[in-house]
C-alpha cells in the first residue's frame, strides 16, 4: 500500500508550450531516494482569458491573452503524450504511478489543492503528501524520504516538513534577528540535524499528512 501522493502544481508560462521546466523537475525527483514510487499527480490549474493582447497578462493571476491559452493547452497536451508514453523523464519506478489533472477554471494555489482532496472520485488517497510547484527543483540528494515517513508514523505530533529552501537557509538566526524570537530551543534532533518550527508558513515543497490538510489547513482557507 502506497504511503505517498506527490502533487505538484503548474499554470500558465511564457515558456509553454515546452515542457522543459517540468522535466527539469522530474529529473531532479532522481536525487529523492522512492519518490517516483509514489503516486505523482500533476495538478493544471486553469486560466481566465481576458484580454486580447499579452501585454496586460498577469501570470501570478491566472489572466492570460488567448495566444498564451492556447500554448498552455498544447503544452498540456504534449505533457499527457509524455505521460502517456513513458517519455523520459516521465517514467515512474516499480509501482509508482503519474498522472495529469486538469482544473476546468483558475483557482489560485490554495484552492487548487482543496479541489484536489474533494474530487470525487479521490484522487488522494494516501496518508501522506508531498505538495510542491512546476519550479521548485530537488538540487541535493534526498535519501531519508523513507526515514522520515517512519518517523512520521511513529511520531504523531509532527504534522508537517518543509524542505530547505534559501528562505529558510540560518533560519534561527534570522527569526532571533528579524523578530527576536528565539525558536533554537524548540528545535527536536533527528537524523543528524534538527526539525525546526516555522514561524511562517512558506510556500516551498513539503511533505504533511494528508489528515493535517483534511482537517486543519484547508478548514482556514476561506470559500
Amino acid at each position: 500500500e502506497k504511503l505517498l501522493t506527490v502533487l505538484i502544481q503548474t499554470s500558465p508560462l511564457p515558456s509553454h508550450p515546452s515542457t522543459a521546466l517540468l522535466e527539469a523537475l522530474f529529473r531532479s525527483f532522481d536525487r529523492v531516494d522512492g519518490l517516483k514510487e509514489a503516486h505523482i499527480i500533476i495538478l493544471a490549474d486553469g486560466c481566465e482569458c481576458e484580454e486580447e493582447t499579452s501585454s496586460t497578462e498577469n501570470f501570478k493571476h491566472g489572466t492570460v491573452s488567448p495566444e498564451t491559452r492556447a500554448n498552455y493547452k498544447q503544452h498540456l497536451q504534449l505533457l499527457q503524450e509524455k505521460i502517456v508514453n513513458r517519455q523520459a523523464p516521465f517514467q515512474p519506478l516499480k509501482n509508482g504511478t503519474i498522472q495529469l489533472v486538469k482544473l476546468p477554471y483558475r483557482h489560485g494555489s490554495a484552492r487548487a489543492i482543496a479541489a484536489a482532496f474533494n474530487m470525487q472520485p479521490s484522487i488522494i488517497s494516501t496518508p501522506y503528501i508531498l505538495i510542491g510547484q512546476h519550479d521548485n527543483f530537488f538540487v541535493r540528494d534526498v535519501a531519508y524520504l523513507a526515514s522520515l515517513l517512519r518517523y512520521m508514523e511513529d511520531e504523531s505530533w509532527l504534522q508537517c516538513v518543509h524542505f530547505p529552501s534559501t528562505a529558510t537557509l540560518n533560519y534561527v538566526t534570522k527569526v532571533k534577528r528579524r523578530y527576536q524570537l528565539d525558536i533554537s530551543k524548540c528545535c527536536v534532533g533527528y537524523n543528524g540535524g534538527s526539525f525546526i518550527p516555522l514561524v511562517f508558513w512558506y510556500g516551498r515543497t513539503h511533505l504533511a499528512r494528508s489528515s493535517y490538510y483534511t482537517d486543519f489547513i484547508l478548514t482556514q482557507c476561506p470559500n
